[in-house]
């Protein structure tokens, strides 16, 4: 893609942002180039059909603001919002070092109050509530704007049991969305524990605070304790909270409301593993409050590609990492294929491989369809061809029904002869 004066590209209305602070972001954005989009646009496909466009020309998908959004003059969108080095640099540490620095933050203890904790940002109340915000409809199939970047906080009615989860919500009106909580989270188990009291969940939103805590909210964390504290540990420094459920102090977006026992019709949505997800009967989300810091641009995970699934990778290497070290076994690195969804295919690099480590790995993570063990997994197909190895396979499940079977191979057998010199 060619570059105009200025880092810009001519004719597209795009231009390289001089840095983080200037678009109203956290320094960790520095890690990647921004891009700014000063062309009016619009929320309802366009500005996503735009990314598309402009990853199809980049090569690779940018953090983008888009500037000027026709139905909501003055608002910005920021889409691609967690890149993979964003995550790193909000994290305070790199590639090379971070599985094993997750883990040891991640067994270690809860930073006390007051150590470092970012600055709390200035929101004001909306009027217009949903209305005010510059909501995507991502697709052009989707049933509506979607909030895809927003995570959700909910408590069990006694408030403790503080969960963070990403939540598709779809906007149907200024004071009332629908939320699909998937069976299988913690946001649905306090959402039945609110129930059996006769009352709705209070539910918050919140998008633009600390890319860190993208991280917990996507993550397959325990159903005890608080996703704060987890957070805490994996920045080595407190958190400033507030409200009920709370919402990080930094935040630049928040939405209050209460999740109903009733429901309505949810979808379709064109969800970030590149599929349609087909309507569904999802609660009904009432909003009660909607908060926004002045300038601060709107978060959206544009569906597809890596925006929803670097999260996907990123949270499944480090707890698999954290997991298998917990037991004992040396390991090296583990990766979770972007191509594989993010979740499906996981390579787990290791001189010690075997049948027991394999066996822990697929009990851990039930939803990865393929795991390999062995070592020399910088190139997995010439690990495979090379080395001999031994199965185990279980049958697999999606949705509660078996469909096939997933497989573990551990590379135990190295290849006879030594390697060849030129």
């Amino acid at each position: 893609m060619s570059r105009g004066p200025g880092g810009g590209f001519p004719g597209s209305g795009l231009a390289r942002a001089a840095d983080a602070a200037a678009l109203g972001l956290p320094g960790c954005y520095d890690a990647v180039d921004l891009y700014t989009y000063d062309r009016r646009i619009s929320s309802r496909v366009e500005v996503a059909q735009t990314l598309a466009g402009i990853e199809k020309e980049h090569g690779a998908r940018p953090t983008v603001v888009f500037t000027d959004i026709a139905e909501r003059p003055g608002s910005g969108v920021l889409c691609h919002p967690y890149p993979r080095e964003v995550l790193l640099a909000a994290l305070d540490t790199t590639e090379e070092k971070h599985l094993p620095e997750m883990s040891r933050r991640l067994a270690g203890p809860v930073p006390p109050p007051g150590t470092a904790a970012r600055p709390a940002v200035a929101r004001r109340e909306l009027p217009g509530l949903l209305d005010d915000l510059p909501i995507l409809r991502h697709r052009p199939s989707d049933a509506g704007p979607y909030i895809t970047a927003g995570v959700g906080v909910t408590t069990r009615p006694d408030g403790s049991g503080v969960n963070l989860g990403f939540y598709r919500t779809q906007v149907v009106g200024p004071d009332e969305a629908r939320i699909f909580l998937d069976p299988r989270t913690d946001g649905h188990r306090n959402l039945l524990a609110w129930l059996e009291t006769g009352r709705p969940m209070p539910i918050s939103l919140f998008l633009g605070a600390d890319p860190a805590l993208t991280v917990v909210a996507a993550s397959r964390l325990p159903a005890e304790g608080d996703d704060y504290e987890i957070a805490a540990r994996l920045l080595g420094r407190s958190l400033g909270v507030g409200g009920f459920p709370p919402v990080p102090d930094d935040a630049t977006h928040v939405v209050t409301g209460f999740v109903e026992e009733r429901d309505e019709v949810e979808g379709p949505f064109g969800e970030f593993k590149g599929y349609y997800a087909e309507a569904r009967r999802s609660n009904v989300l009432t909003v009660t409050g909607v908060s926004a810091t002045p300038g601060a641009p709107w978060p959206t995970i544009v569906a597809g590609a890596r925006s929803g699934l670097t999260l996907m990778s990123f949270q499944n290497e480090y707890l698999m990492y954290a997991h298998l070290q917990g037991l004992g076994y040396p390991i090296r690195s583990v990766h979770y294929s972007i191509r594989a969804r993010g979740e499906f295919l996981a390579y787990i690099e290791t001189d010690a491989p075997s049948q027991e480590l394999v066996r822990e790995a697929m009990a851990f993570d039930v939803r990865s369809k393929v795991v390999i063990c062995g070592p020399d997994l910088a190139n997995p197909g010439q690990a495979l061809a090379t080395y001999g190895f031994t199965t185990r396979t279980e049958p697999y499940y999606r949705k509660g029904r078996v469909e096939g079977e997933r497989i573990g191979l551990a590379l135990v057998i190295p290849p006879d002869g030594w390697p060849t010199e030129y």
